[in-house]
């Protein structure tokens, strides 16, 4: 009770964090529960729940069962005690009175996770556009338009993949030139009439309807509210998100779509009962644009259903999984991108994959948030967990018994929480060779940070079985220093006979130092200490090291070696390090010596 958010009642607008309490006090016990079903909530047992459908229901669920919670409400004497749940946005709880519920995260970094799911096209969860007396209320918007046109965009390109609502028109013509097919029984008329024209039959596509010309007008708002700067405040990623709505709002023009100012009210009065049952993909632009088209940043406030479009909210829980999804299948992306050995051809990041624990039976299942495969073999099994600071999930009973039975289906001993803001911390588990890893920034949350931990999880991950990608990935942070030898001929880094060899370690040496002393990044020879023989000396001494029992630590004839050239290895002229790959009946093995600083 001590960290709740206290207001009196009548404040226009209460602000308070995602899953944490609100209290409003000095409430009326004989009028607020006419209040709140007035705002929509339904009473369910001691509480009052207030609930927005999806844009998209989940295979299985009807769209009730499916719906988003909003808030919870208990009347507690004269005190409303108030939770949301993992949404954000602006909410009305009562006649007067609104909710803004803020994330967790900065705004900064849900308009990045809500830009980054955008590239996906699958959509499972809907994500609402709180707008109901944002000016009114002297709220900054900026944040709520970006939202909006995400969404709009979205919808607008989904609409575009399917099919605008379009009538076609069938008109007959008389020419000798024309388009189209000929009626060949009007043509055979024609000329019993004398008449050598043929008949033309062209078809024309009109696209200019009611429900179009909606979506093309609440485009043109946005497009204006994009371009204003109210109070200072810019919109963020203003520049992307005004040219991806310029774009779809051009397109719809090359169609012939228009729109008038003159009706608006028309545009605001359709319902998604006036398009046609096939046509359900229009939803998502459909619900932005009347949320547009409604709204009070239009300077019209709204009414009776027009309210209802405008009040809900957005999930955070499921934005930070879809998110999180996009960011592992990018960050494997790019580890394939720098895999010379086309090893990772089939490694992917599935969402939500359903694992069925007994064979013949579809009714039991589990599904965990991300599963990383490569083939038919699980790597490892990942879920999502947007838990406020500090709290970590491999505590939790639920949590963790949930992933050991994932771990257990799949067969695999890795394991990730993805967090947003908890710390990096790895955790064997006991009397077995698995791990759980929580994998989250150790500071502040910022989506940067964030995809940059989700990529060393993927590497360290994948490196397992593909040790050569530690390799692959120290090139392309530093330089690849081998005199002849670009990157290209990594492909070629098992070859003990080819361009890594090192058979010859003085000649190696050498290759090494020239490569470096030739690139516009390294220092010429005269400048290095006796032409950098110091460093050649090192560099050869690695490539013969001995074991204790005075058996070569690299046998020529298994190994070879990557030099890497880090021009920022220290404060002179930087440091070599040594990467040597041995190959023997056991598998592959990489291993290190270094950095030496090149003097």
């Amino acid at each position: 009770m001590s960290n709740a958010v206290r207001y009196d009642y009548g404040t226009s607008l209460c602000s308070v964090q995602e899953n944490r309490k609100l209290i409003i006090e000095d409430c009326d016990p004989d009028t607020i529960n006419n209040e709140l079903r007035a705002a929509n909530f339904v009473r369910e047992g001691s509480k009052f729940v207030k609930k927005r459908p999806r844009l998209r229901t989940r295979s299985g669920r009807n769209s009730e069962s499916d719906a988003l919670q909003v808030l919870s409400v208990r009347l507690v004497d004269d005190t409303l005690h108030v939770e949301p749940s993992d949404v954000v946005g602006i909410v009305r709880l009562v006649p007067g009175m609104s909710v803004q519920v803020e994330p967790k995260v900065d705004w900064e970094h849900v308009i990045q996770m809500l830009l980054t799911v955008y590239d996906i096209d699958r959509t499972q969860s809907h994500y609402g556009v709180p707008l109901d007396e944002l000016v009114s209320s002297g709220v900054e918007s900026a944040r709520i338009i970006a939202i909006l046109a995400i969404n709009y965009v979205h919808g607008v390109r989904t609409i575009r993949r399917e099919g605008f609502i379009r009538d076609l028109n069938i008109r007959r013509r008389d020419g000798f030139e024309g388009l189209g097919s000929i009626d060949v029984e009007q043509t055979l008329m024609n000329h019993a009439t004398g008449n050598p024209a043929p008949t033309w039959i062209e078809t024309q596509v009109e696209y200019a309807n009611p429900v179009n010309s909606a979506v093309h007008m609440a485009g043109k708002l946005l497009l204006r509210l994009l371009q204003q700067d109210q109070n200072g405040h810019q919109h963020p990623r203003q520049d992307v998100l005004l040219s991806m709505v310029h774009q779809e709002v051009e397109r719809m023009e090359e169609l012939g779509i228009q729109s008038s100012q003159k009706e608006i009210g028309g545009y605001r009065r359709l319902s998604l009962q006036d398009l046609p049952r096939q046509r359900h993909y229009y939803r998502r632009a459909f619900h932005t644009s009347q949320s547009i088209l409604s709204s009070t940043l239009l300077g019209q406030a709204g009414g009776g259903p027009e309210e209802l479009l405008v009040d809900y909210a957005l999930s955070m829980n499921k934005l930070f999984q879809d998110y999180s999804n996009r960011v592992l299948n990018r960050k494997v992306e790019s580890l394939r991108q720098i895999d010379y050995l086309d090893q990772l051809s089939e490694v992917k990041c599935k969402p939500e994959p359903p694992i069925y624990p007994f064979a013949g039976n579809s009714e039991a299942r589990h599904q965990p948030d991300h599963l990383l495969t490569d083939g038919d073999q699980t790597l490892a099994v990942l879920d999502s967990k947007y838990y406020q600071a500090g709290k970590n999930p491999a505590n939790e009973s639920a949590s963790r018994s949930r992933m050991f039975a994932y771990a257990y289906l799949t067969e695999t001993d890795r394991m990730a929480f993805l967090c947003p803001q908890y710390r990096n911390v790895r955790l064997p588990v006991q009397h077995t060779g698995a791990e759980i890893e929580v994998v989250s920034p150790d500071g502040d949350f910022t989506c940067e940070d964030y995809e940059e931990v989700i990529r060393k999880y993927i590497l360290e991950t994948l490196a397992i079985t593909y040790p050569e990608l530690h390799v692959f990935e120290a090139t392309s942070d530093a330089h690849l220093s081998l005199s002849g030898v670009s990157e290209e001929a990594l492909s070629e880094v098992h070859d003990t006979n080819g361009p890594f060899s090192i058979s010859n370690p003085a000649t190696f040496a050498d290759r090494v130092i020239a490569a470096i002393a030739f690139a516009s990044y390294g220092p010429n020879k005269p400048e290095l200490e006796n032409q950098g023989q110091w460093t050649k000396a090192r560099i050869k001494e690695a490539c013969t090291k001995t074991d204790e029992e005075d058996h070569p630590k690299y046998p020529q004839h298994e190994t070879t070696c990557i030099p890497i050239y880090d021009p920022e290895g220290n404060d002179d002229h930087g440091t070599v390090t040594l990467h040597f790959l041995r190959s023997d009946q056991e598998g592959t093995s990489v291993s290190t010596e270094g950095p030496f600083p090149l003097m």
